[in-house]
């Protein structure tokens, strides 16, 4: 009995590990969406709608709800009523987020989250250099949507 009390109990507290599905209920059948297959969701009052490279989906459902749902790495609302998947973004400015399939507006405050989220690589040129076609001076580091001067030059 001497050694019972040797080493500490430990359990794990939480086992639980993300799936890459969840399962929603329509028609009175439940269909599996996989998370990679995500484009984008916009809110509907009390529905969403789901778009993924299968197809439509509309359960009764909140976007918060699925926002709690999904990795929050992997997704950002754009706006009130719009939840994208970063994988799937084109471009953004700004205003506006490009998908393959739509330009959705960004809020100020979405905006910021996404910001970030992804990694923002930038370069500007000043004059053209005549060897390489590119400046000797150019600027690199994060996009600043604020305007700021850049905090860095390297050559």
């Amino acid at each position: 009995m001497s050694h019972f009390f040797a080493h500490p109990i430990s359990y794990p507290v939480n086992s639980f590990t993300m799936q890459p599905y969840f399962f929603i209920h329509l028609k009175k059948k439940y269909i599996r969406i996989n998370i990679e297959e995500i484009r984008y969701v916009l809110s509907l009052d009390h529905h969403i709608k789901i778009v993924t490279d299968h197809g439509i989906y509309i359960p009764f459902l909140t976007i918060k709800q699925l926002e709690t749902i999904l990795p929050p790495e992997q997704f950002c609302r754009v706006n009130r009523s719009t939840l994208v998947a970063l994988n799937r973004i084109i471009s953004f400015d700004r205003h506006s987020v490009t998908l393959r399939d739509g330009v959705f507006s960004f809020s100020d405050k979405y905006r910021k989250l996404i910001e970030g989220k992804v990694k923002l690589l930038w370069s500007t040129d000043g004059t053209a250099n005549a060897e390489s076609g590119s400046s000797g001076n150019d600027v690199h580091g994060f996009i600043d949507f604020s305007g700021a001067a850049p905090l860095c030059k390297t050559a």
